[in-house]
């Protein structure tokens, strides 16, 4: 399913936009949720009070908050979102593409130039979908690249994600254990280790007696009955996708 919110003061023009990207996606057999806004404050109050959007379409002269500045929220409060900039003005194209905006749509060409950002969008959404883990706890909201993760750790009732590596790296916990997450993953390039580890194998450098080394140092134990099935996994990984 895909979470759409498109966003316009002009009801007549909300109401077609919304109408054009209904067909679309249902043309595509894409089941989608889409929501409207008049106002960019209530999208951006949406969004803090937790409502999670694949894909937005703003118009930039918004009352208020512009477009633009909504945009820069956006991309803070989530990061993995497509937005696409439906507006009448061709003077704000330059702005828009250093904004990163997905796609920049004149009100003029609406019908010609929708159809074919939407259909490129969803395109997009799938694979970030089908590569990514959408991590939601009290303070985050956001899609996770699986590449960047290297592992995750049991702590409590929690499941640690370890994101990225060295002074970068980053730490995220879900309310899930690690047995929830293996199952939502199902994905052959990551193993249980240990009771408490599931490891990233893309990331896996070597293995040293009871240790896998990842590719920044890191050194983590693995559970003797787990050693043969990790080096038959790591075996057939790097054989078959390095």
């Amino acid at each position: 399913m895909i979470q759409v919110a498109v966003c316009d003061d002009e009801p007549l023009l909300l109401e077609k936009i919304e109408k054009e990207t209904k067909n679309c996606l249902e043309k595509q057999k894409v089941f989608s949720v889409i929501s409207t806004f008049t106002s960019g404050e209530n999208l951006l109050y949406e969004i803090k009070e937790g409502g999670v959007f694949d894909l937005l379409l703003l118009d930039i002269e918004l009352p208020g908050i512009s477009g633009m500045e909504l945009a820069k929220e956006i991309h803070d409060l989530l990061p993995g979102a497509l937005l696409l900039f439906v507006t009448a003005h061709y003077k704000y194209a330059v702005d828009a593409y250093e904004l990163n905006i997905f796609r920049y749509i004149p009100k003029n060409q609406l019908k010609e130039r929708l159809v074919h950002a939407v259909q490129d969008a969803v395109k997009v959404l799938e694979i970030q979908k089908a590569d990514s883990y959408l991590i939601t706890n009290q303070n985050r909201m956001e899609r996770i690249p699986l590449k960047n993760v290297f592992y995750i750790m049991r702590e409590g009732k929690n499941a640690v994600f370890y994101i990225g590596a060295g002074a970068s790296r980053e730490e995220c916990r879900v309310r899930k254990t690690l047995g929830e997450l293996y199952e939502e993953l199902d994905r052959e390039d990551f193993l249980f280790i240990d009771r408490g580890c599931i490891v990233n194998l893309r990331h896996i450098s070597s293995i040293v007696h009871f240790d896998c080394i990842l590719s920044d140092g890191t050194k983590l134990a693995v559970a003797q009955s787990r050693m043969t099935e990790l080096k038959k996994k790591l075996n057939e990984f790097w054989r078959n996708k390095i």
